[in-house]
């Protein structure tokens, strides 16, 4: 039979008692942090001074959040353009207006891309531009600043939810027109869906225009 909660507390070895069973404290000890009012205020203007205020530890920022950081700055500060800073709006506006003489056509700025549907050996291929495809998806600038990086060359692979839906995608990120991608996208409500599904994945800034 186990032992009661009393039982166990009998047990405890007892914690040493001064004498008298009372605490004693040498007054000598409180002597020792008796100071001044002058002393006082030098020890306070000691302590606020800059060199023994807390160190501050650096956030370590992972490289997901530099390149995110990278891309919002883009989108706040302006695009350089020829050696020149041009607003955000503007450059995609001028993107856009060329968009539909470019879209997957192979000119020399042009990069192969091959599209995978997530969970399936599904893929189809585009030619594509990276200035339309980095500056209005930050997951299209991840993927081409790694690349850069890495000094990678060949096609370029990317995974999305709607292999389906994504030439409409893409349509978007080189025309600007939502108008039209709303119309396609309320013929079937799977391409509707593929469509948001995409958007998402890949991080599509629609909310500047």
């Amino acid at each position: 039979m186990s032992a009661s909660l009393n039982e166990v507390y009998s047990q405890l070895p007892s914690p040493p008692l001064s004498p008298n069973n009372t605490l004693c404290f040498d007054e000598c000890l409180f002597e020792k942090f008796i100071y001044s009012d002058e002393e006082l205020k030098k020890i306070e203007e000691l302590l606020s001074s800059p060199e023994n205020s807390p160190i501050e530890c650096p956030v370590q920022l992972s490289k997901n959040d530099i390149l995110r950081n990278k891309y919002v700055n883009k989108i706040e500060e302006g695009v350089e353009v020829n050696g020149d800073i041009v607003p955000y709006v503007y450059a995609i506006e001028k993107l856009h207006s060329i968009g539909k003489r470019v879209i997957n056509k192979k000119t020399k700025d042009a990069v192969p891309l091959r599209v995978f549907e997530t969970g399936t050996d599904k893929y189809q291929e585009f030619w594509v531009h990276p200035m339309f495809l980095s500056l209005q998806s930050f997951q299209f600038f991840k993927l081409f600043e790694e690349i850069e990086e890495n000094h990678e060359e060949g096609v370029i692979e990317i995974e999305i939810p709607s292999l389906k839906s994504f030439a409409i995608v893409l349509y978007y990120l080189y025309t600007g027109e939502k108008s039209k991608v709303y119309e396609i996208a309320k013929l079937d409500e799977s391409l509707c869906k593929g469509i948001m599904e995409n958007i998402e994945c890949l991080e599509i800034n629609m909310e500047a225009f």
